[in-house]
């Protein structure tokens, strides 16, 4: 198994498919690719029609899945308000792939959604190891959905990717699946193979306070928190914080779901991150970005570039003391409100990967929403970098 990446910042979308073609027939010597993914940003979208079919057929790829992305990423940088396309590869011939396009709906009483298209499990062998790609368009899928009806069709294997970014409004985000450009839904592809893909979620935030456990919620909307009024639990909180950790609360807190109910005791790592959308004077209640059931321990979360640096570099050092296997090859699929604008720098998460993995494979895209698997699920993230680790 070998896998290769190429990019290329060239504005003109036919000299840089020749670039990408030329470089990667080099690197491949005569192998085959098994499958490889696709990220382009939007100054080629005047050629997304074609691009993804072209690139496919030139390199002689028997899968390719890809999205439009704000940046890409490439080998050790981010290329942020550059053109890019970056192109990855695989080359193993006993993977099984299949890919699959998911379309959503919904139901005649607008109460829920219904998605279809789910791959067909059966098809596939019971290989070692698998993994599930996703890219969303960002108007017409709803990820959660899909992680849902994914996560119970496909038990136990990691789901990783993001939703498509660098539009502005409907249509303009795109994805890609085996030579065709698709500006609805979802598309996806399964892997089953002989090389175990190892996860890394940094969700860049840490708690503050203490636990508390939900005892009043519908939906998102949390009314209570240790049976009082979520938002005077909150302030009660607040108010025993360092001043640091204050003003971090001031620039937006964050509600942390702990996702292992069984720990004895919590930390970072152990909470699947939200946003919090805003508070009700009157009842107390707080809304979140993720729904909330009764008996949930959570914690609020506070982010600043510090704590993303630390953060990464310890979801990366912990991963190194579990797992001592070689990493030929990565994915990276990051946030959009990371990068140079969090943390001050170029390639900042990139660099931490490479200082720790590299040189290896990598390439990715800035997303606008990433997923990734954070205890026995895969789930929908913010503000994160979700990273996805091909072992030797």
């Amino acid at each position: 198994m070998e896998i290769h990446v190429q990019h290329s910042n060239e504005a003109e979308t036919s000299r840089a498919v020749e670039e990408l073609v030329t470089q990667l027939k080099i690197k491949l010597n005569g192998q085959k690719p098994r499958f490889g993914f696709l990220f382009v940003t939007h100054h080629h979208e005047e050629h997304f029609s074609t691009l993804s079919g072209s690139l496919q057929e030139k390199l002689g790829c028997q899968d390719f899945l890809g999205c439009t992305t704000e940046a890409i990423i490439a080998e050790n940088q981010e290329h942020e308000n550059l053109p890019g396309i970056a192109v990855w590869l695989m080359s193993d011939t006993d993977a099984e792939i299949q890919g699959f396009h998911l379309q959503f709906e919904r139901d005649q009483n607008h109460e829920r959604i219904e998605c279809y298209g789910h791959p067909l499990v059966n098809s596939l062998s019971e290989r070692p190891h698998g993994a599930v790609f996703l890219f969303c368009e960002p108007y017409s899928s709803s990820p959660h959905v899909a992680l849902s009806q994914l996560t119970d069709g496909l038990s136990g294997i990691p789901i990783f990717g993001g939703v498509a970014s660098g539009g502005v409004g409907p249509g303009e985000s795109c994805l890609f699946l085996n030579g065709e450009k698709i500006d609805h839904g979802a598309v996806g592809i399964v892997y089953r193979g002989d090389h175990r893909i190892r996860p890394i979620v940094s969700q860049g935030c840490r708690p503050i306070g203490h636990t508390f456990v939900v005892t009043k919620s519908e939906k998102n909307i949390v009314y209570e928190l240790g049976g009082r009024p979520a938002m005077a639990q909150f302030r009660e909180m607040f108010e025993d914080l360092t001043e640091v950790d204050q003003e971090l609360v001031r620039q937006g807190p964050f509600f942390g779901i702990v996702t292992n109910e069984y720990k004895s005791e919590f930390q970072r790592g152990d909470f699947l991150v939200s946003g919090v959308l805003g508070s009700d004077p009157e009842s107390g209640a707080i809304a979140v970005s993720q729904p909330v059931r009764v008996g949930r321990t959570v914690q609020f979360h506070v982010r600043d570039a510090i704590t993303a640096d630390e953060d990464l570099r310890l979801m990366i050092e912990q991963d190194r003391k579990l797992n001592t296997q070689k990493v030929k090859g990565a994915l990276l699929f990051d946030c959009n409100g990371r990068g140079e604008g969090l943390f001050g720098h170029s390639h900042h998460d990139v660099s931490a990967i490479q200082k720790a993995y590299g040189p290896t494979p990598l390439a990715g895209c800035y997303a606008q929403g990433e997923i990734g698997p954070l205890g026995e699920n895969s789930h929908m993230h913010g503000f994160t970098a979700s990273i996805a680790l091909f072992e030797q």
